[in-house]
């Protein structure tokens, strides 16, 4: 698979956060809202990040949940991903085709609880999380 190096303007970026807030975070931009995390490396951002927020807005074991946690059931084909096509189309904002990205369950554990997360990847390292 194939595909183009995508470069992030970060008002785009702004666009998936619940405050308007965008966090610097393990060398990724980080945006959030309720039941959504957004993740983009660093080197993909265009933009000024003058007014980015150095810190993270959720705890760092659901970010460490998002970047590392194996995968649980990975579903093939997310065009079709059914149920969940308006946070696909989400990733349109960013320019990416959501046909480049893995898809995948994970069920971190945050304090001893089990949450269902859907994970959209992208080969250049954007992560996309919603809890369903």
């Amino acid at each position: 698979m194939t595909f183009a190096q995508p470069f992030i303007h970060i008002d785009r970026i702004r666009l998936f956060s619940g405050n308007g807030e965008v966090y610097r975070a393990f060398h990724h931009l980080v945006a959030a809202r309720v039941g959504t995390l957004l993740m983009v490396p660093l080197h993909l951002v265009v933009g000024r990040c003058d007014g980015v927020v150095d810190g993270c807005p959720v705890p760092w074991e659901e970010v460490y949940a998002v970047m590392e946690y194996p995968a649980v059931h990975p579903l093939s084909n997310p065009s079709r991903w059914v149920g969940g096509n308006d946070h696909i189309q989400q990733l349109g904002y960013l320019g990416l085709n959501p046909e480049d990205c893995q898809l995948d369950h994970i069920s971190p554990m945050a304090n001893g609880n089990p949450d269902k997360v859907l994970r959209l990847t992208h080969p250049s390292g954007v992560r996309y999380a919603v809890c369903q």
